[in-house]
């Protein structure tokens, strides 16, 4: 059942164009999908995407949303717009920047490294971030003691800069999804909003039709922002 790539066409450099899908298992046992970004861009979004928006492939919730304000939780860029600058969060420790339609996850030393100065760099370039937790960076993967089983995403940086979101088909602990991504080849990672809040979709590349994906979904209501990968 796990052993099939479904992917969109290919160019003459064999590089691929449009969403492309991978289903994998790890030693541990664990199912993942795997879904490439490819030539796509990536991109963020306080507005919640449509599924008749034929420029967006796939959709999901992306930063922490805070329970009091259903606001995002933490510093928050959307396209050069600043979110939240006050309300950095020093207990996430990891960040993702996006200019032009690509990525990068870093560290932030719990807050400390989302200073005036790479704010303004990312307004200038009409980029976008926001605060998650880094569960892999450069190739090394964090600690955790946590033993709550959840369906588990993630952004991940392959091996030459490539772009792929993650996620289980079990419910596992992050101890397990760190594990298993490093297996997978995670350079670096970054964790994204699920439990209640797991609620996404994408276009199966084949026939375009709409594929849900994440299984709670209870708050999916409240959820106040969204990564895509679109074309424009």
């Amino acid at each position: 059942m796990f052993a099939f790539l479904v992917s969109a066409f290919k160019n003459d450099t064999n590089d691929e164009k449009g969403l492309s899908i991978e289903k994998k298992k790890t030693k541990s046992g664990y199912n993942y999908t795997l879904f490439y970004k490819n030539n796509l861009k990536i991109d963020v979004t306080q507005k919640r995407p449509e599924k008749t928006d034929n420029n967006i492939f796939i959709s999901f919730a992306g930063a922490f949303t805070d329970l009091q304000t259903l606001s995002v939780q933490g510093l928050y860029i959307d396209n050069g717009k600043v979110f939240n600058k006050k309300n950095i969060n020093h207990s996430l420790g990891g960040a993702i920047k996006i200019i032009n339609g690509e990525c990068e996850i870093f560290p932030t030393n719990k807050g400390k490294l989302l200073n005036d100065s790479l704010i303004d760099l990312i307004v200038s370039k009409k980029g976008s971030l926001f605060q998650q937790i880094q569960m892999i960076e450069k190739g090394a993967g964090a600690k955790y003691k946590d033993v709550k089983l959840f369906q588990r995403r993630a952004i991940v940086k392959l091996k030459g800069n490539k772009t792929v979101i993650i996620e289980s088909y079990e419910n596992i602990t992050l101890a397990a999804f760190t594990t298993d991504l490093l297996e997978l080849g995670a350079i670096d990672a970054l964790y994204t909003d699920m439990g209640a809040w797991d609620e996404g979709w994408y276009k199966n590349p084949i026939d375009n039709k709409i594929i849900t994906i994440g299984r709670m979904k209870t708050q999916s209501d409240k959820q106040c922002n969204w990564v895509v990968f679109k074309t424009n």
